[in-house]
């Protein structure tokens, strides 16, 4: 296999390992790998193609990381990631949830947090909840409330 169609896949490997978790490394790792690749197709020897590798990645990575992640971490595109991103969401408790004294447990997205109620009320499992805010590792929440058949049925006028 040619020095260029190994650092495509290499190139590929990182852009699938981006897709899967946006902290925006791979991504620049794959652009070394896109440099290196272009260096194979000039002709240059894999010698000079490893450090043209090393190089582009680590420039990506120190030069043109930083202002990326502060662009997105403000204003209407504003990039939340990890636990952050599950404020707001929906989640099932699996142990009974209540104040500071006695967190229980909720799942989300197949994972286990500690959760406290937002209001000191116990929560039962099995209880839907809304994620409210991310106090640092324990998630606030707040019981959904019961939606009553009524609300569900068209009016009969329409």
């Amino acid at each position: 296999m040619s020095d260029v169609v190994w650092w495509l896949i290499v190139a590929g490997i990182f852009v699938i390992l981006e897709v899967g978790h946006r902290a925006f490394y791979a991504a620049f790792l794959a652009v070394g790998a896109l440099a290196a690749a272009l260096a194979a197709v000039a002709g240059a020897p894999l010698a000079l193609q490893i450090p043209v590798f090393a190089v582009a990645s680590v420039l990506g990575l120190f030069a043109a990381r930083p202002p990326l992640m502060k662009t997105m971490s403000h204003g209407h595109y504003r990039l939340i990631s990890g636990a952050q991103g599950l404020v707001g969401k929906e989640a099932v408790v699996t142990e009974r949830v209540g104040d500071i004294r006695a967190p229980g447990r909720v799942r989300i997205q197949g994972e286990e947090w500690k959760a406290l109620s937002n209001d000191g009320q116990p929560i039962e499992p099995g209880t839907v909840v809304m994620i409210l805010e991310l106090e640092g590792s324990t998630f606030i929440v707040q019981q959904m409330p019961e939606i009553s058949p009524g609300l569900l049925e068209f009016p009969k006028d329409i």
